[in-house]
């Protein structure tokens, strides 16, 4: 007998036992959701594309969407518009998550086709030939951009050569311009592999339902055990001036402050996530926002972002600003980082950002594919399956005290956080930072 509605919650995830080669890991769907999604996650990111290969990963990820061996580029979209479905696939340094959404009325067909992209990709030659070329392109607009300038020399500030990401997941010109089907075949054959992968389903098919299509679909996948660990040499965390990447032909500056941050598992995570939130996390409520665009109007953007992954983390505060006013722009950036290492954030400012953040969690539970996002977290980090239950209490269970040491312990090093800016050539950049201080 299937559990009653009130007994479905999405925020309670089930890790099933299904006797197949990878982990599986069901959520339910939202109250009256009519949608279905799936994804399937593997180690199968940039940190493993072969060494003079950079760019493999990625373009495996864009050529499943490209055809498999039994339908070519157009039947895979029109089959995909019938069933008024959608494939994304995301790569990042570290892994590989391809997802499929669409009517729960579709889930078998959506559950075939998931299989069937991520087992029987057609890797035809003039498809990768374009995703190369799309790649290429995409090298050349980061490095004529300010933003995605900054943040690729930022990255190679903060993570020594030979740490996963100081790699660029986009390859090099050198690399794409070398890269052959042979290779993205073989990279699909080691890294594409059920074991130590996960797929996580929301559905609001019971297990009796779902169980024999996904036995039928995958339980006869065999393949490679997945990648060992990779070496991790440590972040830099060197004392050093401002870091300024000069751009011809531009006219705004991107500025970055920020360093390496711990990983997703790390006790501290929970206050670092908070603190992101007061510095520039939260929209229009955040001191960024509230200070350098809003009461003095010094940038076209500004916020913060804390990426936390398995191997490690990224902290930063960004704002894109004119060349006369970037100098000050850093100092503030920086100095806002000092303040919550140094200072207690005021219960009142710290109440008002949590609240907002608890309040907008419903609505990732409106729909299907919204819910699965949660579900993917909870998996791929192999956080407990009621996390999303406990995660209010947590975050309204942190005190001002906490939040600052954990920020005084990670994001305040010996010289402070990394300055990196992009802009116009030399003379542009008016004003400094210095490592001990604006």
């Amino acid at each position: 007998m299937p559990p009653a509605p009130a007994l479905r919650n999405p925020l309670i995830l089930r890790r099933v036992d299904w006797g197949g080669p990878m982990d599986l890991v069901i959520q339910w769907a939202p109250p009256s959701s009519l949608s279905f999604a799936a994804s399937w996650i593997a180690p199968a990111g940039s940190a493993f594309d072969p060494p003079g290969r950079e760019g493999t990963s990625l373009a495996l990820g864009r050529l499943l969407s490209a055809g498999t061996l039994h339908r070519d580029k157009r039947a895979l979209a029109r089959d995909l518009d019938r069933l008024a479905a959608a494939i994304s696939v995301d790569v990042d340094w570290e892994s590989v998550d391809v997802e499929v959404s669409g009517p729960a009325s579709a889930w078998r067909e959506l559950v075939a086709l998931l299989s069937e992209v991520i087992r029987e990709p057609a890797l035809r030659p003039e498809e990768l030939r374009r995703v190369c070329r799309e790649g290429q392109e995409a090298l050349l607009r980061e490095s004529t951009e300010p933003g995605p300038r900054a943040e690729r020399v930022f990255l190679e500030t903060v993570f020594p050569r030979g740490h996963p990401y100081h790699r660029n997941p986009l390859g090099t010109p050198r690399s794409l311009g070398r890269l052959r089907p042979e290779t993205v075949q073989r990279f699909h054959e080691r890294h594409y592999t059920p074991r130590g992968s996960l797929l996580v389903v929301t559905t609001d098919r019971t297990e009796a339902e779902l169980l024999p299509v996904i036995r039928k679909m995958f339980g006869d996948w065999e393949g490679p055990p997945p990648p060992p660990p990779l070496p991790l040499p440590p972040p830099d965390h060197r004392e050093r001036d401002p870091v300024y990447a000069p751009l011809e032909g531009t006219s705004q500056v991107e500025v970055i402050v920020g360093g390496a941050s711990p990983p997703r598992a790390h006790p501290d995570y929970p206050a670092l996530f908070l603190a992101d939130e007061v510095l520039g996390g939260r929209p229009l409520l955040s001191r960024l926002f509230q200070k350098v665009r809003e009461r003095d109007a010094l940038a076209y953007s500004t916020g913060s972002e804390l990426e936390a992954l398995r191997w490690s983390g990224i902290f930063t505060a960004e704002a894109g600003t004119s060349p006369s006013t970037a100098g000050r722009v850093a100092a503030i950036l920086r100095d806002e980082i000092r303040r919550l290492a140094e200072e207690r954030i005021p219960r009142d400012e710290l109440e008002r950002i949590r609240e907002s953040f608890l309040g907008s969690i419903p609505l990732s539970l409106e729909t299907a594919v919204a819910a699965h996002g949660l579900a993917t977290t909870v998996a791929a980090y192999d956080l407990p399956l009621d996390f999303h239950v406990t995660w209010p209490a947590r975050i309204r269970s942190l005190s001002p005290p906490e939040i600052r040491e954990a920020v005084a312990s990670h994001w305040w090093p010996p010289g402070g956080p990394i300055v990196v800016a992009s802009g116009p050539p030399k003379g542009a950049w008016k004003g400094t930072v210095g490592p001990s201080g604006p």
